[in-house]
């Protein structure tokens, strides 16, 4: 049985999830449209939210540990579309997502309370929280509560720049 601890991250993922699902609704048709020239397509928010082609979720909160901390170097700004993410459907993506989501708390429900205090050190933290170390339910906070919130408000720009409703 998840922890509360895990519980409540999974609350706060679902409701990030399902803002970021009402803002792609109908979308489609705007996919690789931005809102304002120079800014980010509503493809190039998703494959960001989907971070490298390559990359492990659960890999990554494995490796947080209680001493000797991994360091995990988060760059900003990279939208990360590939060939393949370009022929991807905004369905597609969006499952992308969610199986991202589904893999990192089903390993987030694997572990003891105990195993919620490792942590890593991730510098692009240290300005907005003070600290370079962070814990693994901050990191998985900060990726769903803040990160995906925070780039649906993105798309809620794109869809009022393309004229859609608000969702």
């Amino acid at each position: 049985m998840a922890s509360a601890v895990v519980e409540d991250l999974k609350v706060k993922s679902d409701a990030a999830a399902a803002n970021l699902a009402r803002q792609l609704q109908d979308i489609e048709p705007h996919l690789d449209k931005s809102d304002a020239p120079g800014e980010w397509t509503t493809r190039e928010v998703l494959c960001h939210l989907l971070a490298e082609p390559d990359w492990k979720p659960v890999a990554t909160l494995k490796s947080f540990s209680t001493s000797n901390l991994p360091l995990i170097e988060i760059a900003t700004g990279e939208t990360h579309v590939t060939a393949d993410r370009l022929k991807m459907t905004k369905t597609q993506l969006l499952d992308a997502l969610e199986a991202q989501r589904r893999e990192i708390f089903g390993y987030l429900e694997t572990l003891a309370d105990g195993d919620l205090g490792r942590k890593a050190k991730i510098p692009l933290f240290k300005q907005f929280m003070g600290t370079d170390e962070i814990a693994l339910p901050v990191y998985v906070g900060a990726m769903f509560d803040y990160h995906w919130n925070d780039h649906a408000g993105q798309i809620a720009k794109i869809r009022k720049a393309n004229g859609m409703p608000a969702a």
